[in-house]
């Protein structure tokens, strides 16, 4: 079960939402709709494809801001009893010295321990005071009962971990590529210390990525920091496999339907819970295991042609034959139990006091009902939406 890590929604937050010492510029301000949307149409594509969806969080909990106004205060609740939602409060930080301290190196390591930093419910209480219009007392205390559990932190020591890997690493000049040549430690510009202060920081991440098992979204994966020392693992993502699946079956990818229907993904949870999407995701764990996209591709269509169902049979078309020829209550002997239900259905269809009749729109509905499932189900389900 593939669980995905999502930072990009709390950046924006944190850049947009929280007045800090930096002011937005004109190109920001220019740049935040296009944005919006786009991580909103990422959360549609995620959401669906994902079974469990882990955001990060520093300080007040803003994607729950994002949350709460996109989706309505039931709609979250209703993905948190689905069981897809958690939050990781990011308390490990990394700094480095503005001026150069002769035998003390350049980087430094800590924790938030601010409540808004550290404990849920305070994270949870501050983040009503970003929202416009503020749920009623009694949905705001329904909502931190219901989130506060969500929450985890990194683990103890990552950020000290990091740090000294890094270091090592400087020293040994596998950061070489990076401008420095290992020797002037504690001589560094003030450029070389924030790129060293990166270089930790996503090591700190990935670390936190690798010990809780998570999948960072393409847009957030960051050039590997270590690529002589982190063999990669070339599995194709869950995401890029629907991408490949769906020109297969001449589909939009998920952000692009998400823009394509107005991106309100207020109707995430309704359709996240859909039991087609239920068994596409299921059909996705299994199959991501590839690193070949032609190797995906014969997979998909492999399982659409293996998945027959009951009126694709001999048996099946007989009895279809003789459905449309109004044989209905005795198809119990042509078919055993197959033929018993859909007598029984045909047998009301066919009754005179019903006054309907059984054309090729109630056959495919048949069909339907005892086809074999395959993973084109779902892309029947989201065509109807468009």
């Amino acid at each position: 079960m593939q669980h995905l890590y999502l930072k990009e929604l709390n950046d924006f937050c944190q850049k947009y939402l929280v007045i800090g010492p930096q002011k937005l510029t004109r190109q920001d301000e220019l740049l935040f709709a296009p944005k919006y949307e786009s991580i909103k149409a990422k959360l549609f594509e995620s959401f669906l494809l994902y079974e469990k969806l882990t955001f990060k969080v520093y300080g007040e909990n803003l994607p729950l801001v994002i949350l709460l106004n996109e989706i309505s205060i039931k709609g979250v609740e209703e993905l948190i009893e689905q069981g897809c939602l958690s939050f990781v409060h990011w308390t490990p930080l990394i700094l480095n010295f503005n001026d150069n301290i002769r035998g003390v190196e350049p980087l430094a390591f800590g924790r938030l321990n601010n409540p808004v930093h550290c404990d849920p419910e305070a994270s949870i209480r501050k983040t009503f005071e970003f929202m416009k219009n503020k749920p009623k007392k009694k949905d705001r205390i329904n909502i931190i009962k219901k989130t506060r559990d969500l929450y985890r932190q990194p683990a103890a020591g990552i950020e000290n971990e990091s740090t000294n890997f890094v270091m090592s690493a400087l020293r040994s000049g596998k950061l070489s590529k990076l401008g420095f040549d290992g020797r002037e430690i504690t001589n560094l510009t003030s450029e070389n210390k924030q790129t060293l202060n990166k270089c930790a920081t996503e090591l700190l991440e990935y670390k936190f990525l690798i010990n809780e098992n998570l999948v960072p979204h393409q847009s957030e994966i960051h050039s590997a920091l270590l690529s002589d020392s982190i063999q990669k693992i070339e599995n194709i993502d869950r995401i890029s496999t629907f991408s490949h699946i769906a020109q297969l079956e001449n589909f939009p990818n998920l952000q692009n339907l998400s823009l394509e229907l107005g991106n309100d993904i207020s109707i995430i949870p309704k359709l996240r819970k859909n039991k087609n999407t239920i068994k596409f995701r299921s059909y996705l764990s299994e199959l991501t295991d590839s690193n070949d996209l032609n190797e995906l591709s014969k997979k998909y269509i492999s399982s659409i042609e293996q998945s027959r169902g009951f009126f694709e049979t001999k048996k099946g078309r007989f009895t279809k034959s003789m459905i449309m020829y109004g044989v209905g209550s005795g198809l119990g002997s042509l078919a055993g139990p197959y033929g018993t239900a859909i007598g029984g259905i045909v047998g009301q269809l066919l009754s005179p006091a019903t006054d309907i009749i059984f054309d090729l729109a109630d056959e495919f509905l048949l069909t339907e009902l005892l086809k074999g499932w395959t993973p084109r189900v779902f892309f029947n389900h989201l065509e109807k939406l468009r």
